[in-house]
């Protein structure tokens, strides 16, 4: 749209003259696509004439930041609030240069961890793209706490779950799979994913995992999204599926540790 264009100039993505860098080509389908992702969760029709806000932990470089700013506000023409938050100042303080050059009063950024963050709002939609290892968690456990409506992860590396899993006995009919280091360490991610997803699901969230184009090249690229649908605990089938996982693998996801005792009920 003839209107993106200041902000992919500002964020770097286009030329002056309004062509594409070629070095961007990648990083201008990956916003597209994830822009698609969030439009099909289909979550924003009731925010219409309310406020909408949106905090994006882990933000970095901010391309999708800008871009999911830019799609709520100037596309959906919703009253749109985007926080990016994330832990390195001088990047930080280049993207609020660049909010004040767009104009851009409603897309604010602050320098900090996802367990620190206190919203001046509650956040409606939770963005967590590649945090770390049990950073993801965090962010997980920050929406599902404030009850946001939507919940939208690509997790990257992933630790806490291999850990538990080598100090395990290895269930004897996956020994020769476990048996490959790779192989292990892939088990950990699928592993990680799995039980997120049944928790959120658990947590009343319709949740589905899907292939999602990493922002870096990574063969990290899976998306969690979650959409709030119900209160905790109603659907008791995820509970059981989520008590088996555990039982077999004899492990406690990092996420189920950090939600602790006001949700353990529900489990």
């Amino acid at each position: 749209a003839e209107n993106a264009k200041p902000f992919l100039e500002a964020v770097g993505i286009l030329t002056k003259d309004g062509r594409i860098k070629a070095d961007m080509q990648r990083k201008y389908t990956q916003i597209n696509e994830f822009l698609r992702l969030l439009d099909e969760t289909d979550s924003f029709k009731e925010f219409e004439g309310k406020p909408l806000h949106v905090v994006d932990f882990g933000c970095g470089n901010a391309y999708l930041t800008f871009a999911v700013y830019y799609y709520l506000h100037e596309v959906l023409k919703l009253d749109a609030h985007v926080t990016g938050v994330d832990i390195k100042a001088d990047l930080i303080e280049r993207h609020q240069e660049k909010t004040r050059r767009l104009g851009w009063s409603q897309l604010a950024f602050k320098v900090g961890t996802i367990g620190d963050f206190v919203p001046e709002s509650t956040p409606d939609v939770v963005v967590a793209l590649h945090a770390c290892d049990t950073a993801t968690d965090d962010a997980l456990a920050k929406g599902i706490r404030w009850e946001s409506k939507l919940i939208v992860c690509a997790p990257c590396c992933q630790h806490d779950l291999q850990v538990q899993m080598a100090q395990a006995p290895v269930p004897t009919s996956l020994a020769s799979v476990l048996s490959h280091g790779i192989l292990f360490e892939r088990m950990g991610d699928i592993l990680t994913d799995t039980f997120r997803a049944t928790l959120l699901r658990i947590m009343g969230y319709r949740t589905d995992v899907t292939q999602f184009v990493p922002i870096e090249h990574t063969a990290k690229n899976l998306m969690i999204r979650s959409v709030k649908i119900s209160p905790p605990g109603k659907n008791a089938r995820w509970v059981e599926e989520y008590r088996n996982l555990k039982a077999f693998w004899q492990v406690t996801p990092y996420l189920e540790k950090i939600l602790g005792e006001a949700y353990a009920r529900y489990l």
